[in-house]
């Protein structure tokens, strides 16, 4: 694994970058050759005349709430980031959560959509986007995502019925480092959502308040659990409330979401977003299944 070091010559962390970029595509690739994807996306979950595959777990699947997008151009957002899609719930009545969610390192907003609309028909107002470059930092993507919070909140189609002091972010991989960068920066963030997290140059995290859920991947060979996912976990003194969830996977174990990781995210932020206390059972019971390898959590219920 190519180390970017913050003060490197910008030349060598291009090549860094570019390293690694290359290690997440070859990776994709790798899981995604028998289904035929594009090299950014994982594999599906199971073929025409398949059982489905082991990982899926029964879930809460998709909310009440019918479902409406704005497409963002990259003129309307000034250059903050790249372009995206608010997914926000059909309902005037009142005002929801805002989560903001970015991608990794070399893929766009396609790997964080189904988050999109999955919490959006929860109760969410969600901004899924593509970064201003596949190469930008976690640190940038970190920036970005604060940035599409202030868009959701305050421009959107939706920022009518936002709630700009209930915020939630998360993103997968240098996108997770990126929510963790998010969450130590804007005390209004009450929950993120790491998903196989990569931050190369730091694994404490003392400034982040939010209330954290971290999704590692035992066999994630692009950002090793005990590097990233788990050190990060360590790392979040600062966190009321936190969880470490190792699931049995590699570095896409969590994008799509199956049903058990739909069943945690969403309940994570029904919690600590938007208040909904009865979903601290599914939290704090996990079903029980093989798909789990490692777990920890400081339970909300005690």
């Amino acid at each position: 694994m190519a180390r970017v070091a913050a003060d490197a010559p910008a030349p060598r962390r291009r090549k860094a970058a570019g390293l690694l970029a290359a290690a997440l595509l070859a990776a994709a690739v790798a899981s995604s050759a028998c289904a035929g994807e594009p090299p950014e996306n994982p594999p599906p979950k199971s073929s025409p005349g398949e059982a489905p595959p082991e990982r899926d777990v029964e879930g809460p699947g998709k909310g009440p709430y019918k479902v409406r997008t704005q497409t963002v151009s990259p003129g309307d957002v000034d250059g903050d980031f790249g372009s995206g899609t608010v997914h926000y719930p059909d309902d005037t009545g009142r005002d929801f959560g805002v989560i903001a969610a970015s991608p990794g390192l070399g893929a766009d907003e396609s790997m964080v959509t189904p988050y999109g609309e999955l919490l959006a028909s929860h109760g969410f107002v969600v901004i899924t986007f593509n970064t201003k470059t596949l190469e930008d930092s976690p640190s940038q993507r970190g920036r970005q995502l604060l940035d599409a919070l202030d868009y959701a909140t305050g421009r959107s189609a939706a920022a009518d019925r936002t709630d700009d002091k209930r915020l939630g972010v998360m993103g997968h991989s240098m996108g997770g480092g990126g929510a963790l960068f998010a969450a130590s920066r804007n005390p209004d963030i009450k929950a993120a959502v790491p998903l196989t997290p990569y931050e190369e140059t730091r694994r404490d995290w003392p400034r982040v308040k939010a209330a954290t859920l971290v999704i590692g991947g035992n066999n994630d060979e692009i950002a090793p659990v005990t590097d990233h996912a788990e050190a990060f976990y360590d790392g979040l003194s600062g966190a009321g409330e936190k969880a470490y969830l190792e699931l049995k996977g590699d570095h896409f174990v969590a994008t799509p979401p199956d049903g058990l990781v739909t069943r945690q995210v969403v309940a994570w932020f029904r919690h600590f977003v938007a208040g909904d206390s009865g979903s601290a059972a599914s939290l704090c019971r996990l079903p029980s299944t093989g798909l789990i390898t490692e777990s920890r959590d400081t339970c909300p219920i005690g």
